[in-house]
């Protein structure tokens, strides 16, 4: 569908959308809180089952994140017949081309689709990537347990570069995350969001106060600081792309990586979700409206006695879009609107899917003409610089968990770019 016709048909739902959903944005929490009297100590605070007795359904909601219902082009996983045990599914297995593009890098170790938040602890536990604990750094649990507001209490930013087996407990990321211990209200718990949002490098949206922010504060990209292994977000110049990569190009960073293959200096890009949807070169419609993270992924649902609360089974949109997408689209259908969505989403997994064996391809030439010793020192640079582009425009989109959706002009538009650098370094191979 043109990009046209998506914004006529948002752009006619979206008052309604936005009159009935709004208030998630603003509201501190739900109509339940009303005997929550906030906990005596962090220590109580961050084991989740605490909350269950003062917010019953929402505690349901978050324990259902280890229940994912598969989707065409995501949904985190699926539940294995016999056992019902949730299922890692394989990226290396799937896509043998990033074996190639990680080379060097510990995603090509481990490398596993993402599954519900009920497991993020588990999963970083139990990893192919850093399977030493003394050598990982405690930095890799920042976004996996509500065990970092204590740790920030404790030992301020020291605990960063503390050994890995030293703060790894047993909580996974909870209500602790993003409510506060004392009342509840929804507030980020990671002060390295601040920071990144003190350089004042939003283009498109004004961050201050929006709920999503404790979104924010895990979905997107950053980097360790080298010398405190603090978590860093390349903001200082930027969201964008381009912007992010004038961020890393400032200096080396603790993520990037000799790729053994073509000698590049490469950066390894996570999860920009946040920036993707609000921050692109190509405006989204969505964003553009108003929407934040929690109209799709936390819409308003009724428990059992009839009371109104957010639902916190946080999950793909997709699995539930009488609850979300009908409130603008409703004249499509529930089958209209998630066969709407997965045209989108197809298209930039084709496109980001053909991309990423290119760019495998390319690294192979490259290789190849490094072994036969046939490139003088500016062409080589040259190749390098490229794939140190290349990738890094590629990986954006690749690793940004919508398949596109979060903004799909801007995700063609970078990858579009991924592949015009790639096509040039093979131009460069030919004329040698």
């Amino acid at each position: 569908m043109r990009k046209e016709t998506w914004f006529v048909a948002v752009l006619v739902g979206a008052g309604l959308l936005l009159a009935t959903m709004g208030a998630l944005s603003s509201s501190p929490s739900n109509g339940e809180k009303s005997d929550f009297e906030g906990f005596d100590s962090l220590d109580e605070a961050t084991v989740t089952e605490n909350w269950k007795r003062y917010f019953p359904a929402q505690y349901e909601g978050w324990m259902r994140t280890s229940e994912m219902q598969e989707t065409t082009y995501g949904g985190g996983g699926k539940a294995a017949a016999e056992d019902m045990d949730i299922e890692k599914i394989n990226y290396l297995e799937m896509y043998p081309f990033l074996k190639v593009n990680y080379d060097g890098f510990p995603f090509s170790k481990g490398y596993y689709r993402s599954r519900g938040h009920y497991y993020a602890l588990t999963d970083v536990v139990d990893t192919e990537r850093l399977p030493d604990w003394e050598k990982r750094p405690a930095t890799c649990i920042g976004c996996k347990t509500t065990d970092v507001s204590k740790l920030d209490a404790v030992h301020g930013d020291d605990w960063y570069s503390m050994p890995f087996s030293k703060v790894v407990g047993s909580n996974t990321i909870g209500c602790l995350d993003c409510h506060a211990a004392e009342d509840a209200t929804v507030r980020h718990a990671r002060d390295w969001l601040d920071e990144g949002m003190a350089h004042g490098t939003f283009a498109n949206i004004e961050p201050e106060g929006r709920t999503d922010l404790v979104c924010a504060q895990c979905h997107t990209n950053y980097h360790f600081n080298a010398e405190t292994r603090k978590v860093e977000l390349p903001w200082t110049t930027g969201l964008t792309v381009e912007a992010q990569l004038e961020h890393y190009d400032a200096a080396q960073r603790s993520d990037e990586w000799v790729h053994p293959q073509t000698g590049a200096l490469v950066a390894k890009i996570q999860h920009p979700e946040y920036e993707l949807y609000h921050e692109g070169q190509e405006v989204n419609v969505h964003s553009m409206l108003g929407l934040q993270c929690t109209d799709c992924h936390m819409p308003k649902a009724t428990d059992s006695d009839g009371e109104e609360y957010t639902e916190h089974h946080w999950t793909s949109p997709l699995t539930h879009v009488e609850s979300t997408c009908m409130g603008c689209h409703s004249n499509w259908g529930s089958g209209g609107v998630i066969a709407r969505a997965e045209g989108v989403q197809g298209r930039v997994y084709e496109k980001q899917n053909r991309i990423g064996r290119e760019l495998a391809e390319f690294i192979e030439a490259v290789a190849e003409a490094r072994s036969g010793e046939t490139l003088d020192e500016v062409t080589l640079t040259r190749l390098q610089q490229i794939h140190r582009e290349a990738q890094f425009y590629w990986d954006f989109i690749w690793v940004e968990n919508s398949n596109g959706f979060h903004n799909w002009g801007e995700a063609h538009r970078v990858l579009d770019k991924a592949e015009a650098l790639i096509n040039e370094g093979m131009d460069v191979l030919d004329s040698v």
